[in-house]
């Protein structure tokens, strides 16, 4: 008799879990946390002209929910490439400025990013894919060894968009990656350099803070 009562209460607790109990794929369901998020990411920018620059690049950007599928969306990113310290820079006869070691890693930027992020998530695990569709404007620093007076600054305009994938382990912090495609614009330089084309690619992997 105890036997029974013994197995009775067993399947009693069964069936309550299985009432009771979420299964898997609900347990990583969970809501994501918050209306603001913070970004931060490191990689690289490589550029597509003499006059842009590139290499080991810092990202920061944050970002206000608008609604679930639209963020208002803030950057603030570096290019820490370094000094050429060699090649040079001359006038053709047309006029146009040219510069050896072409797609040389080197330069420094201070980027300034505004825009919207659009975000989606899956529906049964916490992976959420964005795009970024924005203007940008560019703070350009370079200095070449042999070239009047060694640096030069520089500003650019221009468009910048792309799109990233995160993972979300809780609901407030995830990690994942990100691909700026074509940031491209007009930049304007000083020693009598004029108007040239900034064009860039950027990579980067961060972390993403909701709160």
């Amino acid at each position: 008799m105890r036997a029974h009562s013994i197995s009775a209460a067993a399947c009693a607790i069964a069936f309550a879990t299985l009432l009771h109990g979420e299964p898997a794929h609900a347990a990583r369901n969970f809501q994501l946390k918050g209306s603001n998020e913070l970004s931060g990411g490191i990689g690289f920018a490589a550029d597509l002209t003499d006059w842009t620059p590139a290499g080991f690049k810092w990202f920061n950007d944050y970002s206000r929910k608008l609604t679930e599928l639209v963020w208002l969306n803030f950057q603030l990113n570096f290019v820490l490439g370094g000094d050429r310290g060699h090649g040079g820079c001359y006038r053709d006869r047309w006029g146009y400025w040219h510069c050896d070691d072409w797609h040389g890693w080197d330069g420094y930027a201070i980027e300034l990013g505004f825009g919207v992020k659009l975000k989606w998530r899956l529906r049964n695990i916490p992976l959420q894919f964005h795009a970024k569709i924005g203007g940008m404007i560019d703070v350009l620093f370079f200095e070449w060894g042999d070239f009047e007076g060694a640096d030069y600054t520089g500003v650019a305009f221009g468009f910048r968009g792309g799109f990233g994938i995160r993972y979300f382990f809780v609901p407030s912090f995830g990690i994942g990656a990100e691909l700026m495609l074509p940031t491209i614009g007009p930049a304007f330089f000083n020693h009598d350099i004029g108007a040239e084309l900034y064009a860039a690619i950027d990579f980067n992997v961060g972390v993403e803070f909701r709160f």
